[in-house]
């Protein structure tokens, strides 16, 4: 850790230390912010489970349920920049892999992108669907594709202009949005189109821009 790090740990350590009075504060809770800061320190920002469990001389089971305890013990979870990540992620990496049936594979290493990404599913009635890898889900470019633009600012007008952008045929594009005033009609529509992965990217791929400002 660098020496600023150093000092903020001792800092924020001794205000958790001091909190229940002298000697009171359980171990658990202990090792939940010493692992929770640990995390978000230079030395270990960004490494695998593999690697953590490696480091700290622990089952990478243990590492999953320490990042997604001690990230609800101490820090507030924000599920738009959760979710944000993930698309980031897929839409730049070669994780972006097309399966047979239409869908996309995306990897969950971290437990709080891995709840976050299933409440959002089954908030709409939806579930996970995992490979024989369970940090490896499954979701349609279409159901992807919604999660990004719920999270857009003026969504409906903001999708009408991607669809008519980035599908030449001017009759699949119209008929997706043709009598469908609702964001959800429309993804509806889309869904039911035969559309080409290539053509689904790049509808994804201009929805992530809303995101970021790209």
């Amino acid at each position: 850790m660098t020496p600023d790090e150093k000092q903020d740990f001792a800092d924020r350590f001794m205000a958790l230390y001091l909190s229940m009075g002298l000697g009171s504060l359980p171990k658990r809770e202990i090792d939940l912010f010493v692992f929770h800061f640990l995390l978000k320190s230079s030395d270990y920002r960004g490494k695998s489970n593999y690697e953590l469990a490696n480091n700290f001389g622990v089952p990478e089971s243990k590492i999953k349920a320490l990042r997604l305890t001690s990230a609800l013990r101490h820090e507030q979870i924000n599920s738009h920049a959760v979710l944000s990540r993930i698309v980031d992620r897929l839409i730049h990496s070669e994780q972006y892999a097309a399966l047979a049936e239409g869908k996309i594979e995306i990897s969950l290493e971290d437990p709080v992108e891995k709840r976050e990404l299933e409440n959002f599913l089954k908030a709409r009635g939806h579930h996970a669907e995992y490979t024989l890898n369970s940090e490896v889900l499954k979701i349609s470019a279409g159901r992807l594709l919604e999660l990004i633009m719920e999270h857009a600012d003026r969504a409906n007008d903001e999708f009408d202009r991607i669809v008519r952008a980035h599908i030449a045929d001017h009759e699949v594009s119209e008929r997706i949005l043709a009598d469908a005033p609702t964001l959800k009609q429309k993804l509806d529509k889309l869904r039911a189109e035969n559309l080409n992965m290539d053509t689904l990217k790049a509808l994804i791929g201009a929805g992530f821009g809303l995101l970021t400002g790209a």
